[in-house]
């Protein structure tokens, strides 16, 4: 498997932990909601901060309105031959006010640029309006240069903001602030009064006109007409004064005053749409401010308890189900096992009880609990029927063995009588054969009981010697004449393993006997352990096992298995096995290598002190050091196929403790 393709396994959502997906589960909602709110909020801050700047803009209006209307009421007033000081000390006041501003705001470049050159054209228009030597025709034309550039001014700052409201008020205000210089043309006309009286008024008539159908339109526009109706009846007023210049009577002055009234009516129309203007940004800034504090105080309280939620939800999910698979894994690896072992041990499967699942049992995971407390009722219960049908196989086996090994005893004993009465050596000879054979189905039986897991019933038989107990188990294998003992060592083994340890190395050398060639022996070494202990080592000359087979059977052999297909078909290594755990026998096997044409196996059978008496490890004639390599020019003859009394009579020492045997 490539890099790549382990990283993308690593990195698989099917290979991630509950915990794991459950938390992306949780997580990606809540960062898309988090990010949307995020969202919302930022676009109220900026919002805010829009109309915040565009506020600071706005502020410059009202100076503007005051500077430019100052600056135009001074010049009228040189058209009008009326002393400029009021209007120029006004403009001067406002001008400082726009300095302060461009100074201490943050304007828009363009804004601040217009706004300059307004200054500098106001300024030099108020010098000459100091100066008085200004005509009504330059004046006005220099003023109209003067109030456009006003007006642009007014149209880049209203055109910075796009909402409804500011852009409705500042149509107005750009509205009142044209209207208001078409009395520039009627301040013209009455200064020509005295020289054109008929263009004069001609032209007066016009500009009235012109300013009341103006007033009119805008007045229909307005929801509150009642500034634009004052503005009205000052057009009239001044309609009804112009229509008695001719009497004699005429009051001039009134008429001339009404122009800078209506003049000053106009600016604090214009004023109050700036202010209105000003406020309602302020007002939208604080209102977007306010909903920024109110979204994310929303945003986060909702995230908070959707959070809340999530995990109170994501715990009772996955809480369930961790105990769920730790209880599910108690059972499976222990609690099960356990109980399944006391079944088979012979405990009832009543007592047998095992702690249910904890989970609720009304939701799905406790379902799936319930289920699987159902499946280990099935288990034990299954395992009950085993158990029970194992005890009958064990007792069929057991009935069998026992029933067989009466029948072989009631033979050995008629063989043993007739062994006695007979004098023919050829018929003595066939004697022994059918001993011996008596004996291998004796050990039949015998393997058929440890297979069916019953110890055998001994009477209390005396200590033994090994020797003869290794005698005794040699006399149960066929071609026992290709067995070689050599040395015996001294000692003598507990009554109580004589029988079992017999039996187990007549299983060990009929393995190696079937193992090896027929024209090789087996050969038998000792040797002393630290403990106490003693070293049996039983060699052949066969063709080996491979390694892996070979670990298998080790592993057999230490382990305490069940009597099974696989038991039956290597009975041998089975029984041994049972054998050596019973007495706590350590048996192991090992590749022999004596020679470079030999593969055979040795066995190792450690028989602990506790199962010794009388033995000592000092160096004796009968030990031999665990040998190496084996030559073959050591290898003793074969000795004669009649088998010696000696080990006959081995063997009944071993078996039935009714005498000892001698050695051959």
């Amino acid at each position: 498997m490539s890099r790549a393709a382990r990283l993308f396994r690593a990195f698989s959502p099917q290979h991630w932990r509950l915990r794991r997906k459950v938390a992306v589960l949780l997580c990606l909602p809540v960062i898309a909601a988090t990010l949307f709110g995020a969202s919302r909020v930022n676009q109220l801050v900026e919002e805010s901060r829009h109309y915040a700047v565009q506020s600071e803009q706005m502020a410059v209006l009202p100076a503007l309105t005051e500077f430019s209307t100052s600056v135009a009421g001074a010049v009228a007033a040189t058209v009008l031959s009326l002393p400029p000081e009021p209007g120029v000390e006004t403009a001067t006041q406002a001008d400082i006010a726009i300095v302060e501003l461009l100074q201490n705001s943050d304007l828009e470049p363009q804004v601040a640029a217009a706004l300059a050159r307004v200054l500098e054209e106001g300024r030099k228009l108020l010098a000459s309006a100091q100066t008085g030597q200004m005509g009504s025709l330059a004046a006005g034309e220099l003023v109209k240069e003067f109030v456009a550039r006003t007006t642009n001014v007014y149209r880049i700052i209203i055109n910075l903001t796009a909402n409804p409201t500011v852009l409705s008020e500042g149509a107005t205000l750009l509205d009142s602030w044209t209207i208001q210089w078409v009395l520039l043309d009627q301040a013209i006309a009455f200064a020509a009064l005295r020289d054109d009286p008929t263009s004069a008024l001609l032209m007066w008539s016009t500009a009235m006109g012109t300013e009341l159908a103006e007033l009119r339109v805008l007045a229909d526009t307005l929801p509150d007409r009642a500034p634009v109706d004052a503005l009205i009846a000052d057009v009239q007023n001044r309609s009804a004064l112009t229509a008695n210049l001719d009497d004699a009577a005429a009051d001039v002055g009134a008429l001339r005053d009404s122009l800078f009234t209506a003049l000053v009516r106009y600016r604090e129309f214009v004023d109050a749409s700036a202010r209105n203007i000003t406020t309602t940004l302020d007002d939208l800034a604080s209102q977007a401010r306010a909903e920024s504090w109110r979204d994310g105080i929303a945003v986060v309280t909702i995230l908070g308890l959707a959070v809340a939620l999530a995990v109170a939800m994501s715990v009772s999910l996955v809480r369930p189900l961790r105990r769920l698979r730790d209880d599910t894994l108690r059972a499976a690896e222990h609690e099960l096992p356990e109980a399944i072992i006391r079944i088979r041990e012979g405990g009832d499967i009543d007592s047998v009880v095992l702690p249910p699942v904890r989970a609720n049992p009304v939701e799905e995971v406790g379902q799936v609990a319930r289920a699987v407390d159902m499946m280990k009722f099935e288990a034990l219960r299954l395992a009950g029927e085993q158990a029970h049908l194992r005890r009958q196989v064990n007792e069929m086996l057991e009935t069998l063995a026992r029933r067989n090994k009466t029948l072989v005893e009631q033979q050995l004993s008629l063989i043993e009588s007739l062994e006695f009465e007979e004098k023919d050596p050829a018929r003595l000879q066939s004697l022994f054969a059918l001993d011996h054979l008596a004996a291998r189905m004796r050990r039949t039986g015998d393997s058929l009981l440890v297979l069916a897991g019953t110890w055998k019933r001994h009477g209390r038989m005396p200590d033994t010697p090994l020797g003869d107990v290794l005698r005794g188990a040699v006399s149960q294998v066929e071609s026992y004449e290709r067995v070689h003992i050599g040395a015996m060592p001294a000692g003598n083994l507990v009554g109580s393993a004589v029988a079992d340890v017999a039996h187990l190395v007549a299983e060990l050398i009929d393995n190696a006997l079937r193992a090896s060639p027929p024209n090789t022996t087996v050969r038998f070494a000792f040797s002393g352990a630290v403990d106490g202990g003693m070293l049996l080592e039983i060699t052949d000359q066969g063709i080996g096992i491979p390694a892996h087979d070979l670990n298998e059977l080790n592993e057999r052999l230490t382990a305490d298995g069940e009597t099974t297909s696989v038991a039956t078909h290597r009975m041998g290594l089975f029984v041994v096995g049972r054998l050596a755990e019973r007495h706590g026998i350590a048996v192991r096997l090992r590749p022999t290598f004596d020679s470079e044409r030999n593969n055979g196996i040795t066995v190792s059978v450690y028989l602990p002190a506790k199962l010794l008496s009388g033995t000592t490890t000092s160096p004796e004639p009968y030990f031999i050091d665990r040998p190496r390599r084996l030559r073959r020019d050591d290898r003793e003859p074969p000795p004669s196929k009649e088998p010696p009394n000696g080990i006959r009579t081995s063997v009944r020492t071993a078996q039935n403790s009714h005498h000892n045997g001698t050695s051959p």
